[in-house]
């Protein structure tokens, strides 16, 4: 049995001890007290199960703004509550974001339009205000003529009274909470929930958001070592030729190269400006360029990573102060023709 269960059948056994001693009218007026109260708990029980189920169904989006988006239709299928508005708060100002109707759409886009036309700054004496500093639900009642309350916000969404939570976390509010219910009052069961799932979506943001980010850092540790794999791959087909101090000094120098564009002179060797310019590996990928080859197809030729041929193809545009592949070929044969 279940604990409430077991509570259940302890109070039903005393109360039969206590009958059999004569006090029956006094046992049947508190078991009827504790019998609600019992109802009251199964009710809260039931609730707060239905809500963390509702948290549950949003750790399935893996997108932090898709993730709060979906949080008000989320919030109305686990609870009894009918409208749920969130927004986000940055810089003080709190911005509607997303907004849910039960059972109707388009009334709940033309509620996001007009909020959105009313960001509100949250400053002194706001209800919203106050519930961000404590970290706590609230129900808010009587709206009408209390300064507590945006005017503008209440005339919109035409609440005689709502319940509204801060989505905090950690040391952060990113998002607040509005919900009601069509037709029948709020109570502070309905504050408990709201902060219940509050809760709840304040840590499925953050785990949606450290999923971010951890994706973020595998995509740039896969640059690096992209990086990594094609400069190695340049330092090893590099190779290292002595020569005469004087054929080298008569070659053009990296810095002399630099933001001058390469020319077809025919005072220059075509070859020795590639030799100067390009690795020998980039020369060889420059020739198969030319030869007509994609990226894939000179990966195949040469045995190496497409990422590496393209690390190399952009070098090559970068060195030759080409825009792309085709100026690339064409400076390639202008050079060659300078040689002749």
């Amino acid at each position: 049995m279940t604990s409430l269960d077991e509570v259940r059948a302890r109070i039903a056994e005393v109360s039969a001890r206590l009958v059999e001693d004569g006090e029956g009218e006094h046992v049947a007026a508190a078991q009827a007290a504790q019998d609600a109260e019992l109802a009251r708990i199964e009710q809260r029980t039931v609730a707060v199960d239905r809500v963390l189920g509702a948290v549950a169904s949003l750790r399935t989006i893996t997108a932090p703004a898709a993730l709060l988006s979906a949080a008000p239709e989320a919030l109305c299928a686990g609870s009894r509550l009918d409208r749920a508005v969130l927004s986000l708060v940055r810089d003080g100002v709190m911005q509607a974001e997303s907004v849910y109707v039960r059972d109707d759409p388009q009334t709940a886009d033309a509620l996001l339009a007009a909020l959105r036309e009313h960001p509100v700054r949250l400053e002194h004496p706001l209800v919203e205000t106050e519930a961000l500093r404590r970290r706590r639900a609230t129900h808010v009642t009587g709206v009408a003529g209390d300064a507590r309350v945006d005017s503008a916000t209440v005339d919109i969404m035409g609440w005689s009274e709502y319940v509204v939570a801060p989505v905090a976390v950690r040391s952060t509010v990113v998002a607040v909470l509005h919900a009601d219910v069509a037709g029948d009052p709020l109570d502070a069961r309905d504050a408990g929930i709201l902060w219940t799932f509050a809760t709840g979506l304040a840590q499925a943001y953050e785990s949606a958001s450290l999923r971010r980010t951890l994706r973020h850092e595998r995509r740039q540790m896969r640059r690096l070592l992209g990086w990594i794999d094609a400069r190695s791959s340049e330092l090893a087909d590099a190779t290292v030729e002595l020569v005469p101090r004087e054929r080298v000094d008569s070659l053009p120098q990296p810095e002399e190269l630099d933001g001058v564009e390469l020319r077809a002179d025919r005072d220059r060797n075509g070859s020795a400006v590639l030799d100067a310019v390009l690795t020998r590996r980039e020369i060889e990928i420059l020739r198969l360029l030319a030869d007509g080859l994609t990226n894939r197809a000179i990966a195949a030729e040469l045995v190496i990573s497409g990422g590496t041929v393209k690390f190399h193809v952009n070098s090559i545009l970068r060195k030759l102060h080409v825009a792309n592949r085709a100026e690339a070929v064409a400076r390639y044969y202008a050079l060659q023709d300078s040689r002749r």
